[in-house]
């Protein structure tokens, strides 16, 4: 192939990048593999080509289609299992509903081992899949800054992303004596944009991370008034290497918006006229069918919370707030009490993990989500949605919307009992903590659907136990606001 930048002949080996192979591992494992594994068994127990030829098409075709959610399902464990779990039978009934029409009917006895055999299939693909992964990451290089490629490699880490490994940056910043933790003997300097070309074939880089590039420096042999982004592409279009921008990286494996990194032309995205997201009407159908039966199965656990907080200390049941809702609507949201009766005597304030206000009934009701259920009222009224960004109150959101820009467009839905930033986040309890559940919240007004939903709700009811007030994990203050603490 010719090189536009040298003009220099390079020959490239013919084998699948990391990239490519992990691609064609997960295609196999669960996909191909479970389709084949249970028409197979089903041409066994009916004894006809036809029989296991709708059911491997059908089972196809249904594994292909739960991997439609915009969220990464690598982030929602519980959802991930629940859809590897309900692909293969929901396969098996489009293969016994195909039947039926054609007046074949298939037994019920019929489809049970194909099933099975699929699920078996699946487990061992995962087991392969993982394994895959630690042997064969993608390698992946930064261009910006060294600080960027820090706290991708620790986003990476943190997140349990086994299948990319951060090697350094390109860019004229070398490390300096405040340079993050995560630098130190593990990511390299690799020179200038100019000298992407050379490390592309000597590292074996397959994926290149766009932050800000600095500008082209003539002594490489660039034009500097030209586009880095041009100069990068011109070099390396013929050579194995994909390119995308750090935000997009972010959305496809992390599920945030770095905020950092954020200015108002990302909100182009949802006002775009390709962008589809799921109708008010069924939105509201969802919310209505699914908060009807949960307040039927919840109202015995509110009525024996409720004796038990009148008993601990004679207080108030119920806890009601202002909160800002869709619009900047303002709405009262109900609760269990959870605090003190005068928890809040001195004005409003973040509760804080341990906070000595929270009762130790209180505590239990908070790690259970308890305290929550009474809002599936709110729910009914149309003041919330089961899943959305959380509603804050409207004395800190006037805070909020001075210290972040953005803030005010986590305000385009209604607010949720559960939501994106919940799971990922935990309780924010500072301004900070508040950006961090923010870059999740406007990945989800981005990527919301209704089998986003119902992936958060299945993760939320497995994560039950954990308590939603335990302290954040957030990074560093540079990636959510843009700035650096000393």
């Amino acid at each position: 192939m010719l090189n536009t930048a040298s003009n220099t002949r390079v020959v490239i080996p013919v084998a699948l990048r990391a990239l490519e192979a992990q691609r064609l591992v997960n295609l196999i494992a669960f996909k191909a593999n479970p389709a084949i594994a249970a028409g197979l068994i089903a041409y066994v127990h009916t004894g006809e080509a036809g029989s296991g030829l709708l059911v491997a098409a059908a089972m196809l075709g249904a594994l292909q289609l739960v991997e439609g959610s915009t969220l990464p399902l690598g982030l929602m464990p519980a959802a991930r299992l629940g859809l590897a779990l309900f692909a293969p039978v929901l396969g098996a009934g489009a293969a016994a509903a195909f039947a039926l029409a054609a007046g074949q009917p298939m037994a019920l006895a019929e489809l049970q081992a194909p099933v099975a055999g699929a699920w078996l299939i699946m487990a061992l693909g995962a087991w392969v899949a993982l394994r895959f992964d630690d042997d064969r990451r993608a390698r992946v290089a930064v261009i910006g800054s060294p600080g960027l490629a820090s706290d991708l490699a620790e986003e990476l880490d943190a997140a349990g992303i086994r299948a990319y490994e951060v090697i350094g940056w390109f860019g004229r910043e070398a490390p300096g004596p405040n340079t993050p933790g995560a630098l130190t003997g593990r990511l390299d300097h690799l020179g200038g944009l100019g000298e992407v070309r050379s490390a592309v074939l000597e590292r074996q880089i397959e994926l290149l991370v766009c932050g800000r590039p600095e500008p082209v420096d003539a002594d490489h042999g660039a034009d500097p008034d030209r586009d880095p982004y041009a100069v990068i592409a011109n070099s390396c279009l013929d050579l194995p290497v994909r390119m995308l921008e750090a935000n997009q990286l972010y959305e496809d494996l992390l599920g945030h918006v770095p905020l950092g990194t954020t200015d108002s032309a990302w909100f182009r995205y949802i006002m775009h006229p390709l962008f589809r997201p799921t109708s008010p009407l069924w939105k509201r159908c969802f919310d209505l069918a699914n908060a009807a039966w949960m307040a039927v199965i919840v109202l015995p656990l509110i009525g024996i919370a409720g004796v038990a907080i009148k008993l601990a200390d004679g207080g108030p049941v119920f806890y009601r707030q202002r909160r800002v809702g869709e619009r900047g609507r303002e709405f009262e949201i109900f609760k269990l009490r959870t605090m003190v009766p005068d928890a809040e005597a001195r004005g409003p304030q973040w509760c804080e993990p341990g906070d000595v206000r929270v009762t130790r009934l209180g505590r239990f009701l908070r790690r259970s989500h308890l305290d929550e259920l009474p809002q599936l009222w709110n729910v009914l009224r149309g003041e919330m949605t089961l899943v959305g960004p959380r509603p804050e109150r409207p004395e800190i959101c006037a805070e909020l919307e001075n210290r972040f820009p953005h803030y005010v467009r986590r305000h385009l839905v209604k607010p949720g009992i559960t939501g994106w930033a919940q799971l990922r986040c935990g309780y924010a309890g500072s301004e900070l903590g508040t950006a961090w559940k923010l870059c999740h919240d406007l990945y989800y007004i981005k990527r919301r659907s209704i089998l986003a939903d119902w992936l958060i709700i299945v993760e939320t009811v497995f994560q039950a136990g954990r308590d939603a007030h335990r302290a954040l994990r957030a990074p560093r203050q540079r990636f959510l606001v843009g700035e650096v603490s000393e």
